[in-house]
């Protein structure tokens, strides 16, 4: 599984960040980076619970 971001939904709410902030961070311009878009099976439930979280649905998950 991957994480894809969609930038043109993204309004930076930040909640995947409070979720996942090892993998989900706004930059000083509030644009969100992605530091790992790959994601393991141990990583999946709280990579899930960041994607459901986005007020906005920008995130979402897709088979390798």
């Amino acid at each position: 599984m991957k994480v894809v971001h969609n930038a043109q939904l993204c309004e930076a709410h930040g909640v995947c960040t409070a979720v996942d902030p090892a993998r989900f961070e706004l930059d000083d311009n509030d644009e969100l980076t992605v530091h790992e878009a790959e994601v393991s099976e141990a990583d999946l439930p709280t990579v899930r619970d960041a994607v459901d979280s986005c007020p906005r649905q920008a995130l979402s998950l897709a088979a390798d």
